[in-house]
């Protein structure tokens, strides 16, 4: 597992801060280690990443209107409850197999 997935892993179970680019950052880890991340640890990232391809990434946000963000973040609150139970989940598998190695 890499340093970086440890990292975010870490960062997305201590805060909701960056959590869609931390969530997209996952998944393209997901991709490169395994070719793709279905079936692996990192599978509810790339669900999650098809749920919110259509949400702005922090370095777009600056370029959206108020009303369209206000809209995105509601659906973004949604889909982080929705979603919690897996993300912790995954995120705890991927550090229990750093520490196991």
């Amino acid at each position: 597992m890499s340093d970086e997935a440890i990292k975010i892993a870490n960062q997305l179970l201590e805060s909701d801060d960056d959590y869609l680019d931390n969530v997209i950052k996952l998944w393209k880890l997901g991709n490169k280690l395994y070719g793709q991340c279905w079936d692996t640890d990192f599978h509810i990232f790339g669900v999650i990443e098809s749920d919110t391809d259509h949400l702005p990434l922090k370095h777009v946000r600056v370029n959206c209107s108020a009303e369209f963000l206000m809209k995105s973040d509601k659906e973004l609150a949604e889909i982080r409850e929705f979603y919690r139970a897996d993300v912790v989940s995954a995120c705890n598998k991927i550090l229990k197999w750093s520490k196991s190695v």
